[in-house]
């Protein structure tokens, strides 16, 4: 049975929407966890390299282990969309990549919740896993939908993208384009309102999580889960089956 596909806009507004997420998950892991990341890596692999100099190895390997979860959750979100590895868009495969996601929240959620502040020191480790691996799944999905630009764990390539455009309009050039049928054109006024908005919806959800974080225990899970769960539903809903027209009766005719 043919499927729909989510709407370009309602993927655009949800990708920002998961942005949020990756902004309140890292800023709970540095925050909670040994100031770790769980999102961004290029973070976590200069901080894993100056502990290692420094003889830090504890640290070391929790940045170690946070790149693992990191791969293996971007590796099982490619499993689940390995059908369509050859499509873009937010099809039903993409929503379904983010139960994964969903999953590893939750029982982040739950183990830590259930660990208290002693047990999630000794712990460690493992929380940062299941955080990573959440991140890592939503990265790989995010691939999948294909918005240039738009990663919603990093804002590296976005900033970049964001200032090299703003250059070239600046200075009234054309876009760098390898292919005249590459179907991202940067310099659409909606794809680089995405690219500001990712950044500044990054930083929100950060700095809104740092301060629920003071108030709510482990509770602040409840941001991230709940988003999470939003994209699910609306995810599920605009990629559901489509309603076939029932076949046309002939007229009867007399004898």
């Amino acid at each position: 049975m043919e499927r729909r596909e989510m709407s370009a806009v309602s993927a655009r507004v949800f990708l920002l929407v998961l942005t949020a997420v990756s902004g309140c998950v890292d800023a709970m892991s540095f925050m909670r966890l040994g100031q770790v990341f769980t999102a961004a890596m290029t973070g976590n692999t200069v901080l894993g390299g100056i502990a290692v100099a420094a003889g830090d190895f504890r640290h070391a390997v929790h940045y170690l282990v946070a790149l693992v979860g990191f791969a293996c959750g971007a590796a099982a979100s490619g499993l689940v969309a390995a059908s369509e590895r050859k499509r873009s868009g937010w099809s039903r495969t993409v929503t379904h990549a983010l139960w994964l996601e969903l999953a590893a929240l939750v029982a982040f959620w739950i183990a830590a919740d259930a660990l208290g502040p002693v047990g999630v020191v000794r712990h460690t480790g493992a929380l940062l896993f299941a955080l990573a691996f959440g991140m890592g799944a939503q990265g790989s999905m995010a691939r999948r939908v294909g918005i240039n630009g738009i990663t919603t764990t990093v804002i590296t390539s976005t900033t970049t993208g964001l200032m090299e455009t703003l250059v070239w309009k600046l200075m009234g050039l054309a876009p760098s384009r390898r292919n005249p049928s590459e179907p991202f054109d940067p310099t659409k006024p909606w794809l680089v309102w995405m690219w500001v908005l990712a950044v500044v919806i990054y930083g929100v959800g950060a700095g809104v999580a740092s301060l629920v974080i003071a108030h709510a225990g482990y509770n602040e899970m409840a941001i991230p889960v709940a988003l999470v769960v939003i994209t699910i539903a609306w995810g599920l809903y605009q990629t559901r089956p489509k309603t076939e027209p029932a076949p046309a009766r002939r007229p009867a005719v007399d004898r």
